[in-house]
């Protein structure tokens, strides 16, 4: 085998494993949205926050690069619990755990 396709097929397979990215579940995926979120807005007196009807991650999409998340939250004191006074926010979580596009303070 020629030793120039050695280290190409080396750098094939890092990058599929890094896209496939097998440790990046569902389920750790949404938790990281939660945690990242929740830590972001906790010391802020009438911040952002998942205590709403119908509040947090609505969806969770598989994509090359990780997750992209959908969540739902209210900020301030709110007249009512109605979704009219609710925000939306697409994030992204990358195959390394991290969240990209979380509302911040």
């Amino acid at each position: 085998m020629d030793k120039r396709i050695i280290p190409a097929v080396v750098f094939l397979a890092l990058v599929i494993g890094l896209v496939w990215a097998p440790w990046l579940t569902q389920q750790y995926a949404e938790r990281r949205v939660v945690d990242e979120f929740r830590a972001a807005w906790q010391d802020v007196v009438d911040g952002c926050g998942f205590q709403c009807e119908g509040c947090g991650v609505k969806t969770l999409q598989r994509e090359l690069t990780g997750y992209a998340a959908t969540i739902e939250y209210a900020c301030g004191l709110l007249p009512s619990d109605s979704s009219t006074f609710h925000e939306t926010r697409l994030v992204h979580v990358s195959v390394f755990g991290t969240v990209h596009g979380l509302p911040r303070p």
